[in-house]
């Protein structure tokens, strides 16, 4: 006895939603972190913020999918604010948490190669304004 939908008991929607999670679980970029300017703690940190980044973007593509079956158009609404405001928040935590591994990584390039503060400091200055505030991200 043949099934309705081509023999398979998964909705159709199911089916594309674990196709798109498959898909996002195979995706394995390469770090933005490579070389000895960067330590080990920064390239994980890098690996759990982009694995938290796909599974958010999953959540986000299964719930879309999910409230297009909502004929009223509320369940979009909803979805899409949900999702902006966790992205949002994810974005936030990861800058944070990326700046204060990238001060630590920076903290110790100094100290291995003995420049202090002040010393890196007038390095800065020696460079023209405007790549004095890309140094110092402003």
């Amino acid at each position: 006895m043949a099934r309705e939908n081509g023999g398979h008991s998964l909705h159709p929607a199911v089916r594309i939603a674990l196709v798109a999670l498959l898909m996002a679980g195979c995706q394995t970029p390469e770090s933005s972190f490579e070389g000895p300017g960067h330590s080990d703690e920064t390239r994980a940190l890098e690996k759990q913020l982009q694995a938290e980044a796909v599974a958010l973007g999953a959540m986000q593509g299964a719930a879309g999918i999910a409230a297009s079956f909502d004929r009223s158009g509320v369940g979009n609404l909803v979805a899409m604010g949900a999702g902006r405001a966790a992205r949002d928040a994810l974005m936030i935590r990861a800058h944070k948490q990326m700046e204060a591994q990238m001060a630590k990584d920076n903290a110790a390039f100094l100290r291995q190669y003995g420049i202090t503060e002040d010393e890196d400091e007038a390095a800065v200055e020696t460079l023209p304004p405007r790549r004095r505030r890309l140094f110092r991200g402003r």
